[in-house]
């Protein structure tokens, strides 16, 4: 499924899924905006590509400034002249029940899992709508299909995540444009599998849901949109 030079900015580059997400586009001929908050680690990520520096680059910028992500755009439309996908990949996660997770917490998660979403959609939907041809993909998490306990805050967070992705959906829908939001849950790594080591089933790998934003960012996906497309792993 290549995707030749489209432009990707992937907001949350540095974290989890961002390495094998930057791979499986740059393989697929995309051109690539690397955006997280930590230098060192974007330095790395694009380091591992073996990418020419004419076909990507790194961006520094909080995702929860709406100012930051508004520059952003233009650092992009300097590069490359326009942009045709987002990719969404940032998020955070604290545990707590509706009764011992203070506000601070609540406006922490949903800083990073809704606020950061909004500000890079408003900032990147007019170029991807003056494009004629763009995909907005967000990352929420199973847990919201059926919440269990001990998780109020990032739950509510993560559908209202979802909850903005899908109405995103509808809003563009005449301008060729689809939203979409892949739902996980545990991502195959060293540091989750050190988490939860007694977890046996619903593992999934980094590059199996990258392979999944791959196709939802491809000519053949246009028809999908304002989807929840769960990627849960199986044994």
């Amino acid at each position: 499924m290549p995707i030749t030079d489209r432009v990707a900015v992937i907001i949350g580059a540095g974290g989890q899924l961002g390495p094998a997400v930057a791979k499986a586009f740059a393989h697929a001929g995309a051109k690539l905006v690397l955006v997280g908050t930590h230098a060192d680690v974007l330095a790395n990520v694009f380091k591992d590509l073996g990418f020419r520096e004419s076909r990507a680059t790194m961006h520094v910028a909080d995702a929860r400034d709406p100012a930051a992500m508004q520059g952003l755009t233009q650092v992009v439309q300097t590069r490359f002249g326009h942009a045709d996908i987002l990719l969404h990949l940032a998020g955070g996660f604290r545990a707590g029940t509706v009764l011992d997770t203070p506000d601070a917490v609540w406006d922490e998660l949903f800083d990073v899992n809704l606020r950061t979403a909004l500000y890079a959609t408003r900032a990147f939907l007019p170029l991807l709508a003056e494009n004629g041809w763009g995909r907005v993909l967000t990352i929420s998490s199973g847990v919201t299909q059926a919440p269990p306990p001990n998780l109020t805050a990032y739950v509510a967070a993560k559908a209202a995540l979802e909850a903005m992705t899908i109405a995103v959906a509808q809003e563009v829908k005449d301008k060729h444009i689809t939203a979409n939001v892949v739902l996980i849950r545990a991502l195959d790594t060293l540091a989750e599998r050190a988490k939860q080591p007694d977890k046996k089933t619903g593992w999934v790998k980094p590059e199996e849901v990258a392979a999944t934003l791959l196709f939802l960012c491809s000519d053949e996906a246009g028809a999908i949109t304002g989807a929840r497309i769960p990627v849960f792993g199986g044994n």
